[in-house]
């Protein structure tokens, strides 16, 4: 393969869910309070569907806050529907809606007098469930956000790192298996590095679990890197576009949503190119025949590539650097810089070679983006 090889990106770049029915549905929905002529949240009108993560974002006093507490009624709009899985529940009983929505605060919230147990088991024991099923699912969930329940269920809040609490803020939310998660910035007051990997975590978790979510963040790069789905809000609690973060990205709607976008939209899609989704240049192991053109590399013993043997046209071989199959576009960009390398091998869970990613093709594939016609 010469030189001039470009990744062929496949279409759709997400595999997205199938919408069979909306889990959320809010039909109309406005809230003005009281004294106030201007809305807060104004005729709002989009779709959640079932196993989805929806970002809501935009610039402060937009209503994002606002419209997600009125899903689970600790603000009652002021007119419009709220579906919950086809129910109107702007009637009924508000503290028995929040027991079937699952709810995470940036503040965690955690009773500091409590154990982690006992903070996760709030609302099972709110809903009668006995002690043998409470202590069972509060260990599932700590396994599952990745505490060891012999290490902390016995733990209280001030033990715990603030990384480690928003876990346990996550576990309470999941603790009675709500179809339904809302979350308001629960990783805004981490630092950068915890923050990353909770992320990395919750992705995780939500492969497992797949529960409809509503994500409130003031952070763009969180809501490409979690969210199947992004609602822009603007001033006055305007849905300004709700769509796929690709589509956010390349096709702003209007001019509201390009400036809030900013330009550094190319930068951040590279976070939504899944390189298990590209079609990668062949590479082969040195002496192992294969057609001309092809880079070659040498492996160890178990067949982990160790060092480049032949790339075409390049004379001094560059550092060998891999990246895994399961990680984006971003993450080879990443090390390509750091690396100061102009492809790198891109590796299955075995750290076997499955293919390369050159810089050059790279940037030659990528499109630009563009206001949507």
């Amino acid at each position: 393969m010469s030189d001039d090889v470009r990744p062929t990106i496949a279409r759709p770049m997400i595999a997205r869910p199938t919408i069979a029915h909306p889990m959320i549905a809010l039909q109309g929905i406005t809230k003005t309070y009281p004294g106030q002529t201007r809305h807060a949240v104004a005729q709002l009108d989009f779709d959640v569907p079932d196993g989805n993560i929806v970002m809501l974002i935009g610039p402060s006093g937009c209503g994002k806050t606002t419209t997600l507490k009125m899903m689970n009624r600790l603000i009652e709009p002021t007119s419009g529907r709220i579906l919950l899985d086809g129910e109107d529940v702007t009637g009924v009983d508000g503290d028995q809606l929040r027991r079937r929505i699952g709810y995470v605060i940036q503040q965690v919230g955690l009773f500091p007098h409590f154990t982690i147990a006992d903070n996760i088991a709030v609302v099972p024991r709110i809903l009668g469930w006995d002690r043998k099923r409470i202590d069972t699912r509060v260990d599932e969930l700590l396994h599952l956000v990745g505490l060891e329940p012999r290490d902390f269920r016995d733990r209280h809040p001030r033990q715990l790192s603030g990384g480690q609490q928003q876990r346990v803020g996550v576990a309470r939310g999941l603790a009675a298996d709500p179809a339904v998660m809302l979350m308001d910035e629960p990783f805004g007051a981490i630092d950068p590095i915890t923050r990353d990997r909770l992320q990395d975590e919750f992705l995780e978790i939500q492969r497992q679990i797949a529960k409809t979510i509503c994500f409130v963040t003031h952070d763009l790069t969180e809501a490409v890197k979690l969210g199947d789905r992004i609602a822009v809000f603007g001033p006055g609690g305007v849905l300004q576009q709700y769509d796929t973060p690709e589509q956010i990205l390349t096709h702003p709607a209007n001019d509201f949503v390009a400036e809030f976008v900013g330009s550094g939209a190319a930068v951040r899609r590279l976070s939504l190119l899944e390189l298990s989704r590209l079609e990668l240049e062949q590479i082969s192991v040195d002496g192992v025949d294969s057609p001309n053109g092809h880079p070659t590399y040498r492996a160890d013993a178990a067949g982990r590539a160790v060092a480049w043997s032949h790339l075409p046209g390049v004379s001094e071989m560059p550092p060998l650097v891999t990246v895994p199959l399961s990680g984006t576009v971003y993450d080879a960009v990443d090390v390509m810089l750091d690396m100061r390398t102009p492809l790198v091998a891109v590796v299955d869970h075995e750290d076997r070679p499955q293919g390369a990613l050159r810089w050059d093709a790279l940037v030659r594939e990528l499109p630009t983006k563009g206001r949507r016609p």
